[in-house]
């Protein structure tokens, strides 16, 4: 698969991806925000049919789409992603737990947050919050409007940053979290109040 190196990763990536990002392995380096972005990201597919640049890279040029955003309903009203294997809670923390996820969600602190993920166990025990690489794998970058997010899948889900557990590199106070405003990534104080919580489940991706 084709690779897509930059020296910087996180809001900066997330800003290339509508425009002519490729929905393939991206690897990507450390940079002065503290986030250690190392490693191979497998990015679904933006849905881009067009061509935009006369440079060669849009997910325009790679077609039919390899990897291209792919959701199941379960009974329990989970989702899973069967690009990543992840289960996700179909509606945010605070919401009721229906079709439409009504009601408002619910907002944390940091420790609140993993609580609310690891409190979880009357239908799995292994619900947590998810890293930075899961949290943005469910951003829909092609989305016409906010939220950046298959509401389909993830209806009312709001605009504001939901938490991580990605610990900032240089700084262990903060944490990343990823607004679906833009599908963005911001820095979290710890100790800070009012953000979002999305639990998953299943192994790391």
């Amino acid at each position: 698969m084709a690779a897509l190196r930059y020296a910087v990763c996180g809001i900066v990536l997330a800003s290339l991806m509508p425009a002519g990002s490729r929905a393939a392995d991206v690897s990507t380096f450390s940079f002065n925000s503290g986030m250690n972005c190392q490693g191979v990201w497998r990015l679904p597919d933006t849905g881009q049919t067009a061509s935009y640049t006369a440079t060669f890279g849009e997910d325009h040029d790679y077609q039919p789409a390899r990897v291209q955003m792919s959701y199941t309903v379960n009974a329990d009203n989970t989702i899973t992603d069967n690009v990543t294997g992840l289960m996700w809670r179909r509606c945010s923390q605070g919401q009721s737990d229906d079709a439409s996820c009504s009601g408002g969600p619910g907002t944390y602190t940091f420790e609140q947050a993993l609580a609310q993920c690891e409190s979880e166990t009357t239908d799995y025990t292994d619900r947590r919050l998810p890293n930075v690489r899961e949290l943005l794998s469910i951003v829909d970058y092609g989305a016409a409007a906010a939220p950046r997010i298959n509401t389909t899948y993830f209806p009312n889900t709001d605009t504001y940053s939901y938490y991580t557990n990605t610990t900032h590199v240089s700084d262990t106070g903060y944490v990343w979290g990823v607004a679906f405003s833009f599908g963005v990534m911001s820095s979290i104080n710890k100790t800070m109040g009012g953000f979002n919580v999305r639990c998953v489940r299943a192994g790391q991706y």
